[in-house]
């Protein structure tokens, strides 16, 4: 899809660019201008949707709650032992 609508901005600039009339012209650009953001909000969620983690990567409620339960048990770090060296 993302290519049709380049492939078309690309159609309509070359368009506007080509005609002798000035309705056409700003309708062509106008066109051409929208195609062409559109088209790159779709590579965008395309390289977002290829480099994103899936939903079952991410942690559930159960593992979270599991993880802030051992948190919270952990001992705090006891100080080394003192040698007396005299």
């Amino acid at each position: 899809m993302r290519w049709i609508l380049l492939l078309l901005a690309t159609a309509a600039l070359v368009l506007a660019f080509s005609t002798k009339s000035g309705a056409v012209m700003g309708f062509a650009l106008a066109g051409g201008f929208v195609l062409l953001v559109a088209a790159l909000f779709a590579f965008a969620a395309a390289k977002i949707e290829a480099t994103s983690r899936p939903d079952t990567a991410l942690l559930t409620d159960k593992d979270i709650n599991a993880l802030r339960a051992s948190v919270r048990k952990a001992k705090p770090p006891q100080p080394p032992a003192q040698l007396d060296r005299e």
